[in-house]
């Protein structure tokens, strides 16, 4: 069983006046200003004196964590207003009040009637709970030293406790999701690393030497830390990928979509394995490019999605493959993907019976850009255009095919809370698909349920969107319905 180590904090005042970096408003506070306020709330005062090694190794092991999910209510950026401080850096003038400095406050505030309370939340694996107990049962005592969270004006309580998942589920308030890689234009939040804590001790000590004029004010500041792209839960970072078209005259039936993936991914196999000294893959190559993890695991490992592209957009489209993508999963830093677009490009695909069936080639026909656009946009209404396998038989009712379905977007690492509403049904969205029935699958899925489904989500998430067992094998494919798009946005 998966406990949580959750430290809540509650703001006694609804404006946060915190700054992250480039001197930007803050919102949520990230871990390492929380990390900050504990290390202080525990030095604070007498407690200073009763400060012991156990502390000491009960921080380091959170700054070694992997970053929290964070759980806070709803902020909005407050009108500025300006302060007047003494500069103590111009203290050739002796009058204070001749030495004013202009001072922009830029807070935000909590949406009037919102809970103030944040929750900072890390997952603890079962085996780790024996040796990480006596660590969390310290840290959530020494929560409840903190004092502030922010500025000095910010004040604040906490307590620390340990949760279940039902209990993190029912935390009210907006969530915050961390991701590793960078995206273009997404804020990014200060998190603890190894050597966090050394760090702020080295930054206080600088601070009480600063009178001495031995070191510059920088030497006050703490360095060693990390930043996470940190997105609402009901969002999803890109997605990245590489396209590949087949050559003229080669389309194969989108029923054998599970073929296609399977030929494509046996090529990827094979030269991942030639390239394993000059590539490494997340897991290595037997899990990331092969996808050989164990069965029944609700969350996968990261892993490549070979997803071949029915041909779709117009009332006359046949369904036929001539295109298909290799994505990384949401939120990968695109290195994975270019080693396929350039390992890929122009190698053959061979069938079961090495028969040769295509060329991988860039795509080529004017109309594909459009075709591969529908997969890979943002939106906020998807259907599929090859049916979702749901992980078990629904025994044909529907309401137990729904349930199933959360399961599937869960196991696709998005949020529950970011579904607006779906519909299961056994017909196709799209002209060229077909029944589920048609559609070939892998053995250990032929007696799961499958089902057509156009689901809209709160918010737009990009593509290219599979759902469902064989998601990482082009079955569960989305696309865009242009069409009931703007009816959503209408």
């Amino acid at each position: 069983m998966t406990r949580y180590l959750c430290i809540s904090v509650t703001l006694l005042d609804p404006l946060f006046h915190g700054k992250g970096d480039d001197d930007a408003p803050e919102w949520p506070p990230s871990p390492m200003r929380l990390f900050q306020a504990l290390v202080a709330g525990s030095h604070a005062a007498c407690r200073n004196a009763d400060w012991s090694e156990a502390n000491a190794e009960a921080y380091r092991w959170l700054e070694q964590r992997k970053p929290p999910i964070i759980i806070g209510p709803f902020a909005r950026p407050a009108a500025a207003y300006t302060l007047f401080v003494p500069n103590n850096d111009a203290d050739k003038k002796f009058e204070r009040q001749e030495r004013l400095t202009e001072k922009t406050v830029r807070p935000h505030c909590i949406v009037k009637g919102g809970r103030k309370a944040l929750h900072y939340v890390w997952a603890i694996a079962e085996d780790e709970w024996v040796q990480a107990q006596s660590h969390v049962e310290l840290l959530c005592a020494e929560a409840r030293h903190l004092t502030t969270l922010g500025w000095g004006v910010d004040q604040a309580v906490a307590q620390g406790r340990v949760l279940d998942s039902a209990e993190v589920g029912a935390l009210a308030g907006q969530r915050w999701r961390p991701w590793d890689a960078p995206f273009a234009g997404s804020p990014s939040l200060r998190v603890p690393e190894r050597g966090s804590l050394d760090d702020l001790e080295r930054a206080y000590e600088a601070f009480r030497s600063r009178l001495s004029m031995k070191l510059p004010p920088n030497a006050r500041e703490p360095r060693v830390f990390g930043t996470r792209v940190y997105l609402p839960a009901a969002e999803l970072p890109p997605r990245p990928r590489v396209a590949f078209e087949f050559p003229e005259a080669v389309a194969l039936r989108a029923e054998d979509v599970a073929k296609v993936a399977a030929m494509v991914r046996s090529l990827a196999c094979r030269l991942a394995k030639e390239d394993e000294e000059t590539h490494a893959f997340p897991g290595g190559t037997e899990v990331y490019v092969a996808g050989h993890v164990k069965q029944g695991t609700d969350v996968t490992p990261p892993r490549f999605s070979y997803l071949p592209l029915p041909s779709i957009g117009h009332e006359h489209s046949d369904g036929m493959i001539r295109r298909l993508l290799i994505a990384e999963p949401f939120g990968g830093d695109g290195v994975h993907a270019r080693w396929a677009a350039q390992r890929l490009r122009n190698a053959a695909l061979q069938d079961e019976q090495g028969n040769e069936r295509g060329i991988l080639l860039d795509l080529w026909r004017r109309s594909s850009r459009r075709v591969v656009d529908l997969y890979v946009r943002e939106s906020r209404c998807w259907h599929s255009v090859t049916p979702v396998v749901l992980p078990g038989f629904d025994d044909g009712k529907q309401v137990k095919a729904e349930r199933l379905f959360l399961k599937v977007v869960a196991q696709a690492g998005i949020p529950i809370e970011a579904v607006e509403s779906f519909t299961l049904r056994k017909a196709p969205f799209w002209p060229g698909a077909t029944h589920p029935r048609h559609y070939f699958v892998p053995e250990y899925m032929r007696q799961f349920s499958k089902w057509h489904v156009a689901v809209r989500f709160r918010e737009p998430i990009p593509g290219p969107l599979a759902l469902g067992v064989g998601r990482h094998a082009g079955l569960g494919l989305f696309a865009v319905r242009d069409d009931a798009a703007k009816e959503a946005s209408g």
